[in-house]
């Protein structure tokens, strides 16, 4: 059977990981600023297409998703 291929093996890192990192390296530059930089880098790099999720959006999005093909509830009543 194969490794199973964890994020960091695929060559992703955990946001905070990166966040902490880089604010220990820059401790005069704001926490929001330093939040900015990472998001437009990862945009830049991925033009802003998610190339990977955790697990439980799929499960989370499939819910919503059934939730808003279900037939209308008479009386204004949400499912």
């Amino acid at each position: 059977m194969a490794d199973r291929l964890t994020p960091e093996n695929a060559g992703y890192l955990k946001y905070d990981d990166v966040l902490d990192r880089l604010q220990q390296r820059y401790p005069a530059v704001p926490r929001w600023r330093v939040e900015q930089i990472i998001f437009a880098e990862n945009e830049a790099i991925t033009g802003g297409m998610l190339t990977i999720v955790p697990a439980e959006v799929e499960a989370g999005a499939e819910e919503m998703l059934a939730r808003d093909s279900a037939p209308a509830q008479k009386d204004g009543e949400v499912a």
